[in-house]
């Protein structure tokens, strides 16, 4: 046998010694850094778990805290960020310290913020032969929690209180959900909250109001319990959302969280806008007029949807703001001598006008253009188109009840459309649908409903196959989403209780 060459013996010697000194200074480094990495990476992510902790936890308390200048109220904000912290990142995890912690709160024109930065260091294990003893690693979190600006608008026309004990039901509901500060989760003296009610007319129940809860002349409470329910009259849907719309410009908080939350039982019957008389009317003046047409839908005979076909089924020109009950007691302005201006004599309004109502209608109170007010709308009872929308091309006679009340439709459906478009505000609608299971009112329509409501999660269940038949989304791309609760009388607390858990995940 052969011996190996003395050479080749020397090159497999160099190779092992190569190998080893690899090894020595490459391979378990490079191990050790891995295992460092791993321990900094870990500990990075606690860090970061215990500050979004801390400021989400005190964001809840940030939320319901008054004034961040009284120091109590601010360390207990501070000290319970504190505590959130210290309960994510425990004492020496994976022997880490602590090297800095500071929480921060403020307080803007359009909310409050809570800002929690922290480090910690990090001890090196392999990483030490290379004179690295240890790394420091940072994690921040901020909670912006901005204001509610709200309006509640409550459907108050007569149907909503015809099944005995709605109206209990509905003020009880309302003051759990914003009058009682036991169980509101909105903030007197941080929130701003109004309510609007409309029938046939719109009315301020309550101005908007930091203090809705502890205000020295009125409270919403108050406000809540003296809604003039079952005025009679109509429901002027479109009248409500406006009026709404209109008093969160009055608020002007762009940077809060702004909500229209519409309580309703019913379809539209009426809406507002100016109507010119004609040269053969009897009115004393013929000068142009505002006022609300109504198309009463309790003439026709069960069901009562579709609208009936019978003539002379709509009612005008009534006054645009609540005035007292009866609604039909009060008539629009220069109603002398009109064949509709007298007692019952309001069927006969399609005389004076040639039977016909404007194809473009609108808002006529509150109305301008500017700052405080909402956009197109600076001619008043005009701008809103009463032939397109959500229903097609209805018609303009008066004596056809259908074309009334699917133009009622149509002016709230597109007040509802700009609002839902409205960049400056960007106001979320929640939208509750009080729904009675007897015969003596007209059924709901949920599928519009939450067609205002933009809500993404909805699916039609066929309300109106006119319109659109079950089985359908009625989210529109483009607009700001809300949400739809369709309720009975019953469950209006757990419909008020969806709205508050959604606000709770909005305000962050």
């Amino acid at each position: 046998m052969l011996a190996a060459p003395k050479d080749k013996k020397r090159r497999k010697g160099f190779a092992i010694i190569y190998v080893a000194l690899i090894g020595a200074f490459v391979l378990i480094p490079m191990a050790g850094l891995a295992v460092d990495f791993g321990v900094v990476y870990n500990v990075k992510a606690r860090l970061q778990t215990a500050c979004d902790a801390a400021a989400i936890g005190a964001g809840y308390l940030l939320h319901a805290t008054t004034n961040l200048s009284n120091q109590t109220q601010y360390n207990t904000v501070i000290n319970t960020a504190q505590q959130f912290f210290n309960a994510n990142y425990g004492t020496s995890y994976m022997g880490s310290t602590i090297a800095s912690y500071n929480a921060v709160a403020t307080s803007s024109t359009s909310g409050k913020t809570i800002t929690v930065n922290a480090t910690a260091t990090v001890p090196m294990l392999f990483m030490r032969v290379l004179g690295i003893a240890h790394s420091t690693v940072a994690a921040e979190a901020v909670s912006n929690v901005r204001y509610i600006a709200m309006m509640i608008v409550v459907d108050r026309s007569e149907s909503v209180v015809i099944e005995s004990g709605a109206e209990t039901a509905i003020t009880d509901a309302l003051n759990t959900f914003v009058a009682d500060s036991s169980t509101s989760f909105l903030v007197n003296g941080v929130d701003t909250v109004g309510m609007v009610s409309f029938g046939m007319t719109w009315r301020l129940d309550f101005s908007p109001s930091t203090k809705f809860q502890s205000g020295q002349s009125s409270t919403i409470g108050t406000a809540i319990t003296n809604i003039p329910f079952g005025a009679d009259g109509g429901t002027n849907t479109a009248e409500g959302l406006y009026q709404a719309w209109y008093q969160l410009y009055q608020i002007g908080q762009p940077g809060a969280l702004n909500v229209i939350v519409l309580l309703t039982d019913g379809r539209p019957t009426a809406f507002t806008g100016n109507f010119t008389p004609t040269g053969s009317t009897t009115c004393k003046s013929k000068v142009q007029r505002s006022g609300v047409l109504f198309n009463s839908p309790d003439l026709g005979s069960y069901p009562f949807w579709p609208p009936p076909t019978s003539p002379n089924s709509s009612w005008g020109l009534f006054s645009t703001q609540y005035s007292g009950s009866p609604e039909e007691s009060y008539l629009s302005a220069n109603s002398t001598n009109c064949y509709y201006s007298g007692s019952g004599n309001y069927v006969n309004v399609y005389k004076d006008f040639s039977s016909t109502f404007p194809s473009s209608v609108g808002p006529v109170d509150n109305v301008g253009s500017g700052t405080g007010y909402p956009t197109g709308f600076s001619t008043p009872g005009t701008g809103i188109s009463t032939q397109t929308g959500y229903y097609n091309a209805p018609g303009t006679s008066m004596t056809d009840p259908r074309s009334v009340r699917y133009a009622s439709f149509n002016v709230a459906d597109n007040i509802a459309t700009l609002i839902r478009k409205d960049t400056t505000l960007s106001p979320m609608m929640f939208v509750i649908g009080l729904n009675y299971t007897g015969t003596s009112t007209e059924p709901l329509d949920a599928d519009w409903l939450a067609h205002l409501a933009n809500d993404p999660t909805y699916v039609t269940v066929g309300s109106d196959t006119n319109v659109v038949a079950a089985g359908h989304s009625v989210y529109q791309s483009g607009q700001t989403t809300g949400m739809y609760c369709n309720s009975t009388k019953s469950t209006l607390s757990t419909c008020f209780s969806d709205v508050t858990s959604a606000l709770l995940r909005l305000i962050q």
